[in-house]
């Protein structure tokens, strides 16, 4: 997930040494599994070309950031290493990156797997639907936990109390994304039944343009995340979302 850090750069008089520091981490925050041109890594800190050379020459020699022959910029192994090392989901991803993929492969919709940070669902793990109109669901995305079919899925399974997880209005409401007014009462409700029939539904919920069905993902009988298809809303036939509620769950049993 990119990071914008012009703003801590631009104009606050700080030393040419900090200015640097701050360039070179938003150099790595720019930084894809797919690379980046040069161009594209001096844009994302907005410096001239020749800055971001140098700035990557540097980080390269410290094995932060490599080159590929065809000129694209991407992750180095020190960085690898040092993400992999701190990354508290490191031992789920293959599992993550697998079973989104398959399902993906099976529907050709967008897959993600999600994970609870504190107040939030965090994807860690996605693939990517090849039909021209799909819900694009980046490794990274946040949302808050209490909207969503992800969400609420994390929740239900988690046995946490979803009103303690965040900021909520002072008569025990909050909205959705089309701006309905929901109460936690209804949405304790809502987790007690999901927790019943082993996945969860939401529609227009945590955006305007699509629904979703997500089921718990289980490794030695223990919840790890869960498996969640997200489907634009202009494929919403009632037959349609039956099947995906199915293969969701299916595919979701078959993880070791």
């Amino acid at each position: 997930m990119e990071v914008d850090f012009r703003q801590a750069q631009a104009g606050d008089g700080r030393s040419s040494g900090v200015r640097a520091v701050t360039r070179a981490l938003g150099l790595l925050s720019a930084l894809g599994r797919e690379g980046r041109t040069l161009t594209e890594m001096a844009a994302s800190i907005d410096v001239s070309l020749s800055t971001a050379s140098r700035l990557l020459a540097t980080l390269k020699m410290a094995g932060y950031v490599d080159q590929s022959p065809d000129g694209l910029w991407h992750p180095g192994m020190a960085l690898t290493t040092m993400l992999y090392q701190t990354d508290q989901w490191a031992c789920i991803r293959s599992i993550a990156g697998q079973a989104a993929r398959g399902l993906r492969d099976e529907l050709n919709e967008t897959v993600a797997f999600f994970v609870l940070a504190g107040a939030e669902r965090l994807c860690i793990e996605s693939a990517e639907s090849e039909r021209p109109v799909r819900r694009v669901v980046p490794p990274g995305e946040r949302g808050p936990a209490h909207l969503g079919a992800a969400g609420k899925a994390l929740l239900a399974f988690s046995g946490g109390d979803p009103e303690h997880l965040g900021s909520h209005a002072a008569d025990g409401t909050f909205l959705t994304a089309t701006g309905r007014t929901r109460t936690w009462d209804e949405l304790r409700a809502e987790l007690a039944e999901i927790a019943v029939q082993g996945y969860a539904y939401s529609s227009y919920e945590s955006t305007h343009e699509s629904w979703s069905v997500a089921a718990p993902v289980r490794v030695s009988e223990r919840v790890v995340g869960v498996l969640a298809t997200v489907v634009p809303a202009t494929r919403n036939d009632p037959d349609y979302i039956a099947h995906i509620t199915q293969r969701t769950i299916a595919a979701t049993r078959g993880i070791a």
